[in-house]
């Protein structure tokens, strides 16, 4: 099975590239330090997804600090938001089956270490 990973070089992403390559997936990886491209770039996005065509998809890109969120609201809105519709539109064009995205703890909110792990249910 084909899968590519958006934040290929983030900490996630080289994790989950070892476990899928394990698994037997023939994995592509994109990121912005290694070239690839930019979330924002929807043509690029489209013709990257043309060329692998995958079967999976799992988009780990985008701006995680929270830090930086507070500092540039906008330009962490403009990657995250418009960003995933970019990788949304072109794993629908390229056919993809499956898209699986990922992000921070932060959106729960403080949890007490008596609480976790935490679930969808219990968040």
């Amino acid at each position: 099975m084909k899968a590519l990973v958006t934040g290929s070089a983030g900490f996630v992403g080289r994790h989950l590239i070892g476990h899928l390559e394990d698994n037997g997936y023939d994995v592509f990886g994109t990121d912005l330090s290694s070239g690839g491209p930019d979330l924002l770039d929807l043509k690029s996005f489209i013709e990257l997804f043309k060329r692998i065509n995958p079967e999976v998809v799992f988009h780990l890109a985008g701006q995680a600090d929270v830090a930086a969120s507070w500092k540039d609201p906008y330009k962490t809105f403009k990657s995250n938001v418009e960003g995933t519709i970019n990788v949304l539109t072109a794993a629908r064009e390229s056919n993809a089956q499956k898209i699986i995205t990922i992000t921070s703890a932060d959106v729960y909110g403080p949890v007490a270490s008596q609480d976790l792990p935490i679930t969808e249910e219990t968040a």
